[in-house]
């Protein structure tokens, strides 16, 4: 397991240990200056994106410093100097739920939580998965509906097969088909919403293989294009004249006798991309959050819309800017953990 995420598993053990099994979680979103939490049982000095907290704990902040709390879809700011007690800043709203973006926003947010908890077997999560059902997720009560540790926290897959998209197919197991290694290929990258033009279609190296036929058939399983490279990625050049708004699309790549798994491309208009954006950017709490988390909504939304390939663009920015941000590497992979391959997971992660 990577070693910046050891600190939020020993969070989660604490949270289920005592009477945490009723509350939700409290998350770090992104902190300032000179701050430290106390709790009756726990500790800390230092604070700082994606670090967990409970109602039963006090904030202390020095001035000029500040922090970005999310619990139950909602975002409080607490500037210093200021001392807080949780239970105050998030306070019991008698039952009433609030349906919102941020409520939503929430339980991708516990996805990426959960990835980091799974306690039962760190290895779960990262490269070689093989998912546990029921096994628990340190969650509490809060137990990921795809298994503990995948990413997926409280999210329902739209095609209720747990990939996300259409013929999307995650490998898990082995790793098979990754560094050379394997007699499988693994189709990366584009799927779901896409807009025409030039475009990087990704796959995973097997052994032996010194050529790659790419296909993208229409609809109606008819080859309309094809093309042979050396290299596990080839830029293509969707022309609009041929890949048109509203239709679908389904491409794979073959080595001799091996065949990637398919995935579904659509074509997307760009007032669909542009409606949901705007998703994030008009709810409530987004002119008042950072750009990093004002980035981690676009993402969600872009990920809810089903235009992954553009999601994946804003995670790598945000991770390219921040690269120490553990709130940001750990949505990453889970971004890559719900819609699969799963090694593409451990590589966000630890993108530089």
């Amino acid at each position: 397991m990577p070693k910046s995420i050891i600190f939020i598993v020993l969070m989660f053990g604490w949270m289920i240990s005592g009477h945490a099994q009723n509350e939700s979680p409290i998350v770090v979103m992104g902190a300032q200056g000179k701050i430290s939490y106390q709790a009756p049982d726990y500790s800390s000095k230092k604070v700082s994106a994606g670090a967990l907290f409970k109602s039963a704990g006090t904030l202390k902040l020095k001035a000029n410093s500040n922090i970005t709390l999310f619990a139950d879809g909602q975002f409080q700011t607490i500037q210093g100097p200021k001392t807080a007690a949780l239970k105050d800043i998030f306070a019991d709203q008698a039952g009433l739920v609030k349906i919102n973006f941020e409520r939503g926003f929430g339980e991708y947010l516990i996805g990426a939580m959960d990835l980091a908890a799974n306690a039962e077997n760190p290895k779960d999560a990262w490269g070689t998965i093989v998912g546990k059902k029921g096994s628990g997720d340190g969650w509490g009560t809060i137990v990921g509906k795809k298994g503990s540790g995948d990413g997926w926290g409280t999210i329902v897959g739209k095609k209720g097969s747990g990939d996300g998209w259409g013929t999307i197919v995650g490998k898990k197991g082995s790793g098979d088909g990754w560094g050379g290694k394997g007699k499988t290929i693994n189709s990366i990258a584009p799927f779901g919403k896409i807009r025409p033009g030039s475009k990087l279609f990704q796959w995973s190296k097997p052994e032996g293989a010194q050529n790659y036929q790419l296909e993208i058939k229409n609809s109606k399983g008819e080859v309309i294009l094809k093309m042979t490279t050396q290299d596990t990625f080839s830029t293509v050049n969707l022309d609009p004249a041929q890949f048109k708004d509203g239709q679908q699309y389904v491409w794979h790549v073959s080595s001799g006798a091996l065949k990637s798994n398919p995935l579904a491309l659509e074509i997307g208009t760009s007032q669909s991309l542009s409606s949901v954006v705007q998703k994030a950017e008009m709810a409530e709490s987004y002119a008042k959050n950072t750009t990093t988390v004002q980035g981690l909504m676009r993402a969600v939304a872009l990920e809810q819309g089903d235009w992954f390939g553009d999601a994946a663009q804003v995670y790598r920015d945000l991770q390219k800017a921040e690269p120490n941000n553990l709130l940001v590497k750990l949505m990453h992979a889970a971004f890559w953990m719900r819609n699969g391959p799963k090694p593409m997971a451990e590589q966000a992660f630890n993108m530089k």
